[in-house]
């Protein structure tokens, strides 16, 4: 199975006052061989300026169909990361199905949370887009080409010019 993986070191809580102002990462492109599963990293970081634990109560998610997206924040990082650490980890992947059209495919995750284990507030939002592309089959190189060809016509005039009578005559 092959995997790609981006960091989204980008994904930096910029959390302040009150969680007034969530983080957002730049969209994020990548590309996906279809049948495969394409795996999106983060580190999770609360800023040294928050003097709470941030809480990491859940996600959201949407992915254009039919993409399937496995959610491993809950698996992956901590449920509480105290002020001035981090957490890295695997935040979900995305399967590229067999006989997938191949396209650009779209999706965003939310990272939902906040001081207390029990707000929903968005801490994080991460728009994706994953280019599906076909798995390439191997074909020869133009100069791969050109020397089996050249090796083809050399042996065929070797095996014609066998087979060519040899007349053999006397001097009268």
């Amino acid at each position: 199975m092959i995997r790609k993986s981006v960091s989204l070191c980008a994904l930096v809580f910029a959390v302040l006052l009150g969680l007034n102002s969530p983080a957002f990462a730049d969209p994020v492109i990548l590309d996906g061989v279809i049948g495969s599963t394409v795996s999106f990293d983060a580190d999770i970081q609360n800023p040294i300026e928050n003097v709470d634990t941030l809480f990491l109560n859940g996600s959201s998610f949407t992915i254009d169909s039919p993409l399937s997206l496995n959610d491993l924040l809950v698996v992956n990082f901590p449920s509480s990361i105290a002020a001035g650490d981090e957490a890295f980890g695997t935040l979900f992947k995305v399967d590229l199905p067999v006989g997938l059209t191949p396209g650009l495919y779209s999706g965003r995750y939310l990272i939902l949370g906040g001081f207390s284990p029990s707000d929903q507030d968005t801490l994080a939002e991460i728009d994706f887009a994953i280019n599906a592309q076909p798995a390439s089959s191997p074909v020869p190189e133009p100069g791969t080409w050109v020397l089996l060809l050249t090796g083809a016509g050399a042996l065929g005039a070797m095996m014609y010019g066998k087979r060519r009578p040899v007349l053999l005559g006397r001097a009268a």
